[in-house]
């Protein structure tokens, strides 16, 4: 995680950035937008340099600052404070990266070099904003001509560079788009890596016994999945010299438990006395293929050990297919295949991790519904009741539709932003089942953000795993389940306590003793509070010189973000708050700031609570279950006024009105609003 406030001297050194992943694909790119840097075979290193002091720190955060003293010898005299990114490598005499020299590295004379590909800070300034070239070019005159310090060229034909490195047997490359940010811990389209060879890390859990003299017979490792459980893949009987093998097995043997670390069954033993083991020892592995039930096709060769890993963080690594846009830029039609009759599988099959889980809910929804397959990008998403009606005359299949037609417009505003799913099973204004936990159900190519449960609840484990909609088919996932609407946080999932803007919902109070047409109208003087609430905040986030954005609720009410950065949920509710105060002295009237409902009265209630950890709203461009299919619209702060009718803003109008209009919510994540409103706010309220 990276603290990113400015201070008078510029942006804070961080010191423990999370380097950033790449997503495992089948082939290179054929788009111009990526460039290609060669797939060292080595430790990946992040160094931090401040006054010629330099730490060393693995991807798994570990110190190896003493391990590497050429390395540090050299970073030492940059004559820049850094913070860069790359790998250390030793280099064989044929001049070829030799991992095994690396395992063997002395620390003081043997030739080591450190192949640098990244520059993230660089004297008093973040760069992970800045475009992929431009840090590049930055990085390659920062480190000069130190023999230690390697810079990692980039080259413009990936086919060309993958057959060279074919060619020269090695490891493979990474394909990075060109005017990428480095997002600390992501694994994305950003970043790709194609292997040569199928090459991946994986935990050892347990030993088979020899019977023919050897020291052991082979090693049985695996991955952990999305539960956080170890699955057993596969075992490696080959790689290893003769000679090491007694020091492995001593090592293996002080590691020796009793029960399996495995949640599954190991296959194929073979009759072999199988030895488990605490799941601590990280390897790399070279395999030939992966089978259809995720496991390894024949014995995989070992290749070493990797004590730069940390075992958590070792999950299965599956090749999908080459994304052809960017996250922002994905828009593709549904593919259907003909799959009309498929029926869900039976609900005495699913495994609930919580035993109140909202998901036997889900089940019964889904239990023997029609299905089809969608075909797209990056994995199929099987989609059921497309013509159960959600309104009348408007079937689910048309919202789908809408989702699609709206992902590359709805996903910079949703991306790396956990979600709590509010769904609708029967119809869009019949009851709501919650849902935040996964579960493990979550589609192949969707993203988990696991944190640990705020409030301990019996009936439920410790985590929650949100769902993270990084692509157009968790989105079409997360609607067929039964969501209307979209409610992401306010934060990423790089700095989940850091939100990206302040809100302001201003929510009408609308009593529940009405009758049916009673209660239309009452819910249109709401909606006219509401826009003259807005008005108010306006003038007083004008007084303050604080930018704003401003969009429809979807229902009755108005949203209202502020972009900032570098402060904790606490401080921005609390900033909120003050804020509130100030609006309610122009409006006292028709506002209130009390948060108990029954107290509100008939009045708008200017939210502040919205800004708390974990809490959501509805994102930009996000269809709400209400009467009708109206759409949570951005607006220019002008069309603010009496006359704004929110029954124009619906699932049927948005794609004309964004033909005419375009996205007026683009300059949301621009940075150097946030910085400007931030330093206004804890000026004017951070106290």
């Amino acid at each position: 995680m990276v603290a990113k406030r400015r201070s008078k001297k510029g942006d804070e050194m961080p010191h423990d950035i999370v380097p950033m992943l790449c997503t495992l694909v089948e082939k290179p790119p054929a788009s111009e937008e990526y460039l290609y840097e060669v797939k060292w075979d080595g430790y990946r290193i992040i160094a931090y340099v401040s006054d010629a002091n330099v730490t060393l720190r693995s991807r798994g955060g570990q110190d190896y600052t003493a391990k590497y003293p050429l390395v540090v010898r050299a970073l030492a005299q940059l004559g820049h404070d850094a913070v860069l990114d790359g790998e250390v490598v030793v280099f064989g005499d044929d001049g070829l990266p030799d991992f095994g020299a690396l395992q063997r590295y002395n620390g003081k004379t043997t030739p080591i070099s450190y192949c640098l590909f990244d520059l993230l800070w660089l004297d008093g300034k973040s760069m992970l904003d800045e475009p992929l070239e431009s840090r590049k070019a930055l990085l390659q005159k920062v480190i000069g001509r130190f023999p230690v310090l390697r810079y990692s060229e980039s080259f413009d034909d990936g086919h060309a560079l993958y057959t060279e490195m074919q060619n020269r047997g090695l490891e493979g490359i990474i394909a990075k788009l060109r005017g990428s940010v480095y997002i600390p811990g992501n694994r994305g389209s950003y970043w790709l890596k194609i292997p040569t060879r199928i090459r991946q890390e994986f935990v050892i859990g347990a030993y088979a016994e020899s019977e023919r003299g050897r020291a052991f017979r082979s090693l049985l490792f695996g991955a952990y999945n999305n539960a956080g459980q170890l699955e057993w893949i596969g075992r490696s009987g080959g790689g290893f010299k003769h000679k090491e093998m007694p020091a492995i097995l001593a090592r293996l043997k002080k590691l020796e438990i009793k029960k399996s670390p495995f949640v599954n069954k190991i296959l194929d033993t073979k009759g072999a006395v199988i030895h488990y083991l605490k799941p601590v020892l990280v390897a790399n592995f070279e395999f030939a293929a992966w089978t259809e039930s995720g496991r390894i096709r024949k014995p995989a060769t070992f290749l070493g050990f990797r004590t730069d890993k940390d075992p958590k963080t070792v999950v299965r690594e599956l090749p999908t297919s080459v994304p052809k846009n960017t996250p922002q830029e994905e828009k593709r039609p549904l593919k259907k295949t003909s799959h009309a009759g498929k029926t869900m599988v039976s609900k005495k099959q699913h495994k609930y991790l919580n035993r109140d889980s909202n998901w036997k809910r889900i089940d019964e929804e889904q239990q023997d519904a029609e299905w089809l397959d969608f075909e797209m990008q990056h994995c199929t998403i099987p989609v059921h009741n497309l013509q159960r009606e959600l309104w009348k005359d408007v079937p689910k299949g048309k919202l789908l539709i809408y989702y699609n037609q709206i992902s590359s417009l709805i996903l910079p505003y949703i991306y790396d932003r956990p979600q709590s799913l509010n769904l609708k099973l029967t119809h869009a204004g019949g009851p709501t089942t919650f849902l935040k936990d996964m579960e493990n159900r979550q589609p192949d190519c969707a993203q988990i953000f696991t944190t640990k449960r705020e409030i301990e609840n019996r009936q439920k484990r410790n985590v929650i795993d949100y769902l993270v909609v990084n692509n157009a088919e968790t989105l079409i996932y997360m609607i067929d389940l039964g969501c209307v609407d979209v409610n992401p946080w306010s934060s990423r999932v790089q700095h989940p306590k850091e939100p990206d803007y302040l809100w302001l919902d201003l929510d009408p109070t609308i009593p529940g003793s009405f009758s049916k047409s009673d209660k239309r109208e009452a819910e249109e003087v709401g909606f006219n509070m509401a826009k003259e609430t807005a008005l108010a905040a306006h003038e007083v986030l004008k007084k303050f010189k604080l930018t704003s954005f401003v969009k429809t609720s979807g229902k009755t009410g108005m949203h209202i973000y502020i972009p900032c950065h570098g402060f904790s949920n606490a401080m921005v509710t609390d900033m909120a708050y003050k804020l509130a105060k100030e609006i309610h002295l122009l409006v006292p009237d028709i506002t209130t700031l009390n948060r108990t409902v029954a107290q509100r009265g008939n009045n708008v209630y200017i939210d502040p609570e919205q800004n708390y950890y974990t809490k959501t709203l509805a994102a930009p461009y996000s269809i709400r279950p209400y009467h009708e299919p109206l759409v949570s619209a951005p607006l220019d702060w002008r069309e603010v006024k009496p006359s704004l009718d929110r029954w124009a803003f619906n699932l049927n109008t948005m794609q004309d009105r964004l033909r005419k209009k375009g996205d007026l919510f683009q300059r949301l994540m621009d940075k150097k609003i946030a910085a400007s409103n931030a330093k206004i706010l804890m000026k004017r309220f951070g106290e």
